[in-house]
């Protein structure tokens, strides 16, 4: 997980970037002004960004995150502060913080946070990687073989369902007729079952997610 430190006070801040280094933790830059956070937000992307809220320069910590998450939602923001006023922390909240640490750090309780995010960070990588996104509205779940459309399943027959699991498989081909015909019946079968199957498919999402490319065979249609 890659963190970018913001924070004006030196000592502090050289503090920080020891205690994460030696807790594991990748530290791609340590800026002290709202405007060089968001430039390096912008460059390096980083995974969390520990944000003190009280800056020296014109934009203040909830200034940049509010600035940063207009281009970037997925990087995880924490506030660093020794004020826990409630106007503050409801500030905070406005920027959608994933929450704020209290100066002055407690080491024991910032590593155990961070290692609980770096986890969470990699469950969702993993659950990523398990979904096609389609044309929209439409992903499909290659580990639970399952089509959505706007989150609500799409329910497939059996072919129906190992169909788009082989196109999902396969998103970047042109599968062959005769090649989906083998992968779906042990039996013989002609292009007319074939077009069967895919007209029913359509008729429960929309034409466009399966592209016939003529005299070829047929693709899935992805997300542009």
């Amino acid at each position: 997980m890659t963190i970018l430190i913001v924070e004006d006070d030196a000592i502090a801040a050289s503090y920080l970037e020891q205690m994460l280094t030696e807790g594991g933790f990748h530290v791609i830059a340590n800026v002290e002004s709202g405007k060089e956070a968001i430039t390096v937000a912008k460059h390096k992307k980083p995974d969390l960004i520990l944000m003190d809220i009280m800056l020296k320069d014109a934009i203040s910590g909830i200034d940049a995150a509010q600035n940063i998450h207009h281009f970037n939602k997925e990087i995880k923001i924490i506030f660093l502060t020794a004020y826990a006023e409630e106007n503050m922390i409801d500030e905070a909240i406005k920027s959608d913080a994933y929450g704020y640490f209290l100066k002055p750090y407690n080491k024991s309780e910032i590593l155990a946070n961070l290692k609980i995010l770096q986890a969470q960070k990699k469950l969702q990588n993993v659950a990523n990687a398990s979904v096609i996104k389609l044309i929209h509205p439409y992903h499909y779940n290659l580990e639970y073989q399952q089509l959505y459309c706007n989150n609500q399943e799409v329910h497939l027959s059996k072919n129906e369902r190992k169909i788009m699991d082989y196109f999902c498989h396969n998103t970047h081909k042109v599968l062959p007729f005769d090649k989906l015909i083998d992968h779906l019946w042990d039996e013989h079968k002609d292009q007319d079952n074939l077009r069967s199957l895919i007209r029913r498919i359509r008729k429960k999402t929309t034409y466009n997610l399966i592209v016939n490319i003529n005299k070829m065979g047929y693709k899935i249609a992805l997300e542009v």
